[in-house]
């Protein structure tokens, strides 16, 4: 670490420890001001000035025993909630349930589960619907008999339905109604009928059982909370999630007892302020992904706060429940935070007693963190950097962060430790980017049977690699600069296509853009293309002429080697998943079709 490294973090919240293998003579140098109950640790090791390793470790540490399951984790009342406090709700059948009834709910169903259906430990359950209690209601249930919870999204295409159940190989499928016929589809063409169970959810159908009713209603005697009698935790799996998708096929992502029950003390441990039993939400994006797991079906339930589960979002529906309920806060993913931040909607509605948003999915470009900033003053910007491999969170911000940059995500959860590789897989020293790879609790346990993915994701025991490139400033606040896989290459220069993005999108007449890169045979290399989403229409007359504003406005901004020589495409719409995160490779093959009409 070079001399000017040293001075950055000079009266800052790190440690900086440089020390050198055992057979060589080796000084350390200390620098540590504790400014923070949010302290990290950065140890580097080098030999002869050359990096070997650059750990940076969350000073914040909490115990994690490895011999609870999270239904035992449920039993332990952390916020000491009234049992008859109304903890979760939802729009679609307007059910409700309380802290109390949903343990009392699911121990009933799960011992309807294990002696009427013969769900046994290990079994796989999967939950295919819209969001409801009883989504929650059926995970808690099937933790409770032992079996491990997998999650599909309901509007997953038959082709996705397809390629999930081949993997996950379910032995009862608890399905929202909507999705049936769908589902009977897949099982079809994969010859699951006859060996799958089948509940349905929200309402009867035909001669299936209807969960919970059916299960609940004729069981008098409670199941005994799941435990692990002497297991692992780490390796006994809870969850199955399948991965976003966003750089190809669907991956499995095994995640064991261990790993949430970890994430959950992590997330408290490192910010109790944000993780409290008093807080209220309304919470829209889909329960199958990680981020409605870890906020709805574990902390929720675990800490006894309150949400309101949106089924689909809309803007207005969205506002006025955060009016009615009296949020506390507002998860958004960053399409939503920008409606937020531009639409007039908002204003027709009042936010008392909102405290903070947090934003997840992917990073919030700083124009729109300055839009919403400045249209809620009131409200802290939090943001959340995390993956489905690493259980959902690394870093987050939190309600004390009102001074963070604008684009950071975060410090390192309790117990995280971060190292920052070059392209060549070499370490590399704060403040320097470099991909991203993560040692904690939260690791997954693998890839469904796919070993070799699983390989490839490691970057040695212990360290996942994110495939995200990233690095921490002097505050400590992690910084995400884009995908790996995303970045442009022209003629050797980098390009990222988040650095042009931004740029565009402050353009007054876009309401939204994305960058990929298209082949330039003349050139011989990748250069980059945008698509863009006007605010208002653009008739195809103007779109030259826009296109060239565009091109000229990002050509004044940055580097040569990072032009628009691809050109500006006007669109209707970017390819999204469920949780806004876009889907580059989706975008990679529109600009391929655009390439040859």
């Amino acid at each position: 670490m070079s001399e000017e490294d040293l001075a950055m973090f000079e009266g800052s919240e790190f440690e900086i420890r440089t020390t050198y293998p055992a057979e060589e003579s080796y000084e350390s140098s200390n620098k540590y001001n504790d400014l923070s109950p949010v302290t990290d640790v950065v140890s580097v090791l080098h030999v002869s000035k050359k990096i070997i390793m650059a750990v940076i470790t969350s000073k914040t540490t909490v115990h994690l025993r490895t011999d609870r399951s999270i239904t035992q984790l449920m039993l332990e009342n952390a916020s000491n909630t009234d049992p008859t406090k109304v903890i979760c709700e939802d729009t679609l059948t307007g059910k409700t349930f309380t802290y109390g009834g949903l343990r009392d709910d699911a121990f009933k169903a799960a011992h309807s589960l294990r002696h009427g259906y013969g769900i046994a430990p290990g079994d796989v359950v999967t939950i295919i619907s819209r969001s409801t209690v009883d989504y929650i209601l059926a995970a808690h249930a099937i933790w409770s008999a032992g079996a491990v919870v997998s999650t599909i999204n309901h509007s997953s295409t038959p082709k996705e339905l397809v390629h999930a159940l081949r993997i996950l190989k379910p032995k009862v499928i608890i399905v929202d109604v909507a999705v049936l016929n769908k589902l009977h589809g897949a099982l079809t063409t994969l010859d699951m009928n006859s060996s799958v169970t089948i509940f349905t959810l929200i309402q009867r159908e035909a001669n299936y059982p209807l969960f919970p009713e059916d299960l609940v209603k004729s069981c008098r005697i409670e199941s005994e909370a799941y435990v692990l009698d002497g297991k692992d935790a780490r390796k006994s799996c809870a969850a199955i999630v399948l991965s976003s998708g966003t750089t190809g096929l669907q991956k499995a992502v095994m995640l064991s007892h261990h790993n949430l029950v970890a994430i959950c003390e992590q997330l408290r441990a490192h910010n109790p302020d944000n993780w409290r039993g008093s807080m209220r939400e309304v919470f829209f994006p889909p329960l199958s992904h990680i981020y409605g797991l870890y906020v709805c079906a574990l902390l929720g339930p675990w800490l006894g706060y309150y949400v309101c589960l949106l089924p689909a979002f809309d803007l207005e529906t969205f506002c006025r429940l955060l009016q009615e309920k009296r949020a506390t806060l507002a998860r958004l993913v960053p399409p939503v935070a920008l409606a937020l931040a531009e639409s007039p909607i908002t204003e027709k509605y009042r936010y008392d007693d909102l405290e903070y948003f947090s934003c997840s999915a992917a990073p919030l470009k700083p124009l729109v963190a300055t839009k919403l900033r400045t249209k809620f003053p009131g409200v802290s910007l939090c943001q959340t950097y995390g993956c489905t491999e690493l259980s959902s969170c690394v870093s987050q911000s939190g309600v004390r962060d009102k001074n963070a940059p604008l684009v950071a995500t975060g410090t390192l959860l309790a117990n995280m430790k971060v190292r920052f590789i070059d392209e060549n897989g070499k370490d590399v020293s704060p403040p320097n980017a470099g991909e991203i790879c993560v040692s904690s609790p939260t690791i997954m346990m693998g890839y469904k049977d796919d070993p070799k993915a699983t390989e490839d994701a490691m970057l040695e025991p212990g360290w996942y690699r994110t495939g995200d490139i990233g690095y921490l400033n002097s505050e400590g606040f992690l910084i995400i600069v884009d995908r790996i896989k995303d970045v442009i290459k022209y003629k050797g220069f980098q390009v990222s296509p988040t650095e042009l993005e931004e740029i565009i999108g402050q353009h007054p007449i876009v309401a939204d853009a994305a960058v990929t890169s298209v082949w330039d045979d003349t050139e011989a290399t990748e250069i980059p293309q945008a698509f863009v989403i006007p605010k208002v229409k653009v008739f195809s007359s103007e779109r030259e002429k826009l296109s060239q504003e565009i091109q000229k406005m990002v050509a004044s901004k940055v580097s040569g080697y990072k032009r628009l020589r691809g050109g500006v495409l006007f669109v209707d719409q970017l390819p999204r998943n469920p949780t806004g995160k876009l889907l580059r490779r989706e975008l990679r093959s529109l600009a391929r079709l655009k390439a040859h009409i």
